[in-house]
């Protein structure tokens, strides 16, 4: 099983903080697992996702990112390999739900370059598989927030990354659409992505 996170002794202190927000914390994570982390609202939880998604510096410790140190990668190699799916986004634009994922090729994408046939099949494929190709033309900002929280994870799917970060996945969701979101993470694990969420 290919190892996809290695943290070891990792804190994190906000530079005018008095105390750390976390310290010591250690974890491996391995390509097809899911992790969950638990704490309530304050507790560091989006701060650590942070940390593993290169969006924080942590105070001390280390981060391996399949092998490699974190701090070691471009920003565009870790795009390559994480997925970041963070709480209750909306775009300032209208875009298209079709745009919005096709957004997530960026990574693969030279810059000044155009998405291409490659990139397109790419969000067609997964908007297929997420059952939610009907929701192409319609504006991001326009669809309920199940439908939306499906689009993000399309987009995070579109990058083709070995991990992908969930922020309270589930938060502002109603239950029938919790539901669908958690097993559509269980399906993720199964097709061999690493799966980090945080909840409370």
């Amino acid at each position: 099983m290919e190892n996809i996170y290695t943290i070891t002794g990792l804190a994190f202190r906000y530079p005018k903080g008095d105390r750390d927000v976390f310290h010591d914390v250690n974890l491996t994570l391995d390509a097809g697992h899911v992790l969950s982390i638990l704490g309530p609202n304050g507790a560091g939880k989006s701060t650590l996702l942070n940390c593993m998604a290169a969006l924080a510096t942590p105070k001390a410790g280390d981060i391996r990112l399949a092998g490699q140190p974190l701090g070691s990668l471009s920003q565009k190699e870790i795009a390559q390999k994480v997925a970041y799916v963070q709480q209750n986004h909306v775009p300032a634009f209208s875009y298209t739900v079709w745009q919005y994922v096709l957004m997530g090729r960026a990574p693969h994408i030279k810059f000044f370059a155009r998405p291409g046939p490659r990139d397109e099949e790419a969000v067609w494929r997964v908007l297929q598989r997420l059952d939610i190709a009907h929701l192409a033309s319609k504006p991001y900002t326009e669809i309920s927030g199940g439908e939306r929280q499906q689009c993000v994870i399309a987009r995070a799917l579109v990058q083709e990354p070995k991990v992908i970060l969930f922020d309270e996945p589930t938060a502002f969701l109603d239950y029938g659409n919790q539901l669908r979101v958690l097993r559509l993470m269980k399906k993720m694990a199964m097709d061999g992505y690493a799966v980090v969420m945080t909840t409370h």
